[in-house]
C-alpha cells in the first residue's frame, strides 16, 4: 500500500522569551493574547486528523480531567507500559524511533497531525528532522522559566517564513514550512 507522509505541525503559543508555560505548567500568559480570529483554532482542528504528544502534556491532560481533542487518533510518545485513561480519549502509547511512529501515522492514511505541547517531543522532532510545518503566536510578555517551544540537543534547522499577522492589540502569529 503507498502511503502518503504525515506533515507533523507544531501549533503553539509562547512567550516572548520563547516559553510555552511558566513553572509548573502556568498557562496565565496565555491571557496576554486576548482573542484572535473567531475561527482559527477551529479552521486548524478541522485540517487535522490525527495527534501525537508526550508524556508531559498526556500527565497535564489527565490532571485536568478532560479530553478535548474529540475521537481525533493519538499517540502518546512515553516509556510507561499504560497510560491513565481519559474518558473519550483514543491514544495508543509509543516508545520507540520517532520516524517510524511518523511512518507508522502516515502508513495508517493519516496526512495532518498535531504536535501538542512538549518541547522536550519538539526538541526530538527537531532531531530527527521530521517537524515540517511550526504555527506560533507569540503574546506579549515574558515569563523567565519554563518549558521551551523546543528543548534539547538538535542541528540548526532552517524554516522558510510563510505568514505574519497580528493576533489582536499586541501578539503575533508566525507561520514556517520546513526548508529543504
Amino acid at each position: 500500500m503507498l502511503h502518503m507522509p504525515t506533515r507533523v505541525v507544531y501549533y503553539a503559543a509562547m512567550s516572548l522569551d520563547g516559553r510555552i508555560a511558566g513553572r509548573d505548567h502556568d498557562l496565565s500568559f496565555l491571557q496576554m493574547l486576548e482573542r484572535g480570529p473567531e475561527d482559527d483554532y477551529t479552521s486548524f482542528y478541522d485540517s487535522l486528523d490525527s495527534l501525537v504528544m508526550g508524556a508531559g502534556t498526556w500527565d497535564f491532560i489527565v490532571r485536568h480531567g478532560s479530553w478535548p481533542y474529540a475521537a481525533k487518533p493519538t499517540w502518546v510518545v512515553t516509556h510507561r507500559e499504560e497510560l491513565e485513561p481519559v474518558e473519550g480519549a483514543v491514544v495508543e502509547a509509543y516508545a520507540g524511533d520517532l520516524a517510524e511512529l511518523v511512518r507508522r501515522i502516515g502508513d495508517r492514511g493519516y496526512e495532518r497531525t498535531w504536535l501538542i505541547g512538549g518541547g522536550d517531543l519538539a526538541g526530538q522532532l527537531l532531531e530527527a528532522d521530521l517537524l515540517e510545518e511550526l504555527i506560533v503566536t507569540v503574546a506579549p510578555t515574558l515569563i523567565g522559566r519554563g518549558p521551551a517551544l523546543a528543548d534539547g540537543e538538535f542541528p540548526l534547522r532552517r524554516f522558510a517564513l510563510t505568514e505574519v499577522s497580528r493576533w489582536s492589540e499586541n501578539g503575533a502569529r508566525l507561520r514556517y514550512d520546513r526548508a529543504r
